[in-house]
């Protein structure tokens, strides 16, 4: 079974939204892989808890402020990062991108955004911090 993410050209304009994602991730990944990241464990409890805790979140933008570009500078485990977004550590990334974590570190470097890593990682952990 083949871990590279097959193409598509139906594919149209860039998501804008999480949920935007999900068709695209079930056009192109394995179905098998598919399931195992939209699943959740047991009876999903826990992941509908988790979806409706978010669905009650709302970010309200600040509009018609005048205090130019937002700094979202701040420390995170005493690191200094543009942007407030830690990355949970999960396991077999290998199984979306042929990367696999080190295209998640990529990413979250890129971004300013910090990676924690997982201990079921497809990749060695220096070969992700090298990309950090």
């Amino acid at each position: 079974m083949t871990t590279t993410p097959r193409t598509s050209s139906t594919r149209g304009a860039a998501p804008l939204s999480v949920r935007e994602y999900e068709p695209l991730a079930r056009e192109l990944l394995d179905p098998v892989h598919h399931d195992y990241f939209a699943g959740g464990a047991h009876d999903e409890i826990t992941l509908r808890a988790n979806e409706a805790a978010f669905a009650r979140l709302a970010l309200v933008p600040r509009i018609l402020r005048g205090r130019g570009r937002p700094d979202l500078t701040t420390d995170l485990l005493s690191r200094r990062t543009s942007m407030p977004i830690v990355l949970a550590p999960t396991a077999f990334h290998r199984l979306a991108h042929p990367d696999g974590e080190r295209a998640t570190a990529r990413a979250a470097a890129s971004s300013g955004a910090i990676m924690i890593a997982a201990m079921l990682s497809t990749v060695a952990v220096e070969e992700i911090a090298a990309e950090a």
